[in-house]
């Protein structure tokens, strides 16, 4: 590349355009192109490593140097220099690689340094490692995300996950309410017994049959049961006499501890009032209904991060407890 007349040069350096409107109408492409030239020391080389021919590498510095109005780089007896405006662009070149390269892993900080509330809501009582694990694993990984959690009926939930004024319902399966427009994933299977208190006549007794116990009075724990166990009591004729009722299950509980009645009651729940002989499960393991736990979310909403990293939890510790 010859010298070109220094006049011609800064004449066009003062018509050069400058700010937005020079970034605007530049095409960035010369800066790789120019980029590649120096790290490969030359034109030549350049065209050899990247797999580009030679008179386009030379087009694009010709281009980038009349968008510029300035000579960048000189060929002759020593070989390939740059000019101290091409040193600079150089420097700039580099810096804008360096930052473009880090894209990804800014992209990776974002998705792992959480911010702001997630807002669960769940039936009452429910017990089960998956839950908390899902949630434990979630705050050691994002512990600047605030975890608000309330409890409410399964109706709530669904409405509450729907209107967007909580991210993610866990609730026992409710086949007949499901709401077409919202996500439904199992993450367990809840086990249900009937248990009675120790004033109860059949506490310490068991029975193989469920119909043997159609003759008992039970409490009940209303609109909140799952279907699998309200099908399972009718079918068995369970319930017809009732001698308490709360949608509250801890309240449902107490009644039972009392000695009011049957109830069925989550089998994780009622554990430790059975290892303290406060509760008796008079009924078989054999015949036991269970209900699936669904995790509830609403796939219409707008992206949120930390609603969708829970999931991933949740999916994930039901994949690491799935039976082998």
């Amino acid at each position: 590349m010859n010298d070109d007349d220094p006049d011609k040069t800064q004449r066009a350096a003062v018509r050069a355009p400058t700010g937005h409107h020079f970034a605007r109408n530049l095409d960035w492409n010369l800066l790789r192109a120019f980029h590649d030239i120096v790290k490969a020391n030359g034109i030549s080389r350049a065209a050899q490593q990247t797999g580009q021919k030679q008179p386009a590498l030379s087009m694009a510095l010709r281009r980038l140097e009349d968008h510029i109005g300035a000579r960048l780089c000189r060929r002759g007896p020593s070989g390939f220099e740059l000019t101290r405006e091409g040193e600079q662009i150089a420097e700039t070149c580099e810096s804008i690689f360096d930052s473009i390269g880090y894209i990804p892993h800014s992209v990776a900080d974002v998705a792992t340094n959480l911010h702001g509330r997630i807002r669960i809501q769940l039936t009452s009582n429910l017990v089960d490692p998956r839950i908390d694990e899902g949630v434990q694993s979630f705050h050691q990984a994002h512990k600047l995300v605030e975890i608000f959690v309330s409890v409410a009926t399964w109706d709530v939930i669904q409405r509450s996950v729907l209107r967007n004024e909580v991210e993610i319902g866990i609730a026992p399966a409710s086949v007949h309410h499901r709401d077409p427009d919202l996500q439904y994933d199992v993450l367990f299977h809840e086990i249900y017994r009937p248990y009675c208190g120790r004033s109860h006549s059949l506490f310490g007794t068991t029975v193989d049959l469920p119909a043997e116990l159609a003759k008992y009075s039970f409490v009940l724990t209303g609109a909140d049961e799952p279907d699998q166990l309200t099908k399972f009591r009718q079918r068995y004729n369970l319930g017809r006499h009732v001698a308490g009722l709360s949608e509250q299950l801890e309240e449902a509980r107490r009644l039972t501890v009392l000695g009011l009645g049957l109830c069925f009651l989550p089998e994780a729940f009622a554990s430790r009032d059975v290892i303290d002989g406060q509760l008796h499960p008079v009924l078989g393991t054999k015949s036991n209904p269970s209900s699936e736990i669904l995790v509830i979310s609403n796939p219409q909403t707008r992206p949120h991060q930390a609603r969708d990293q829970l999931l991933a939890n949740f999916r994930e510790v039901k994949s690491a407890n799935r039976p082998q």
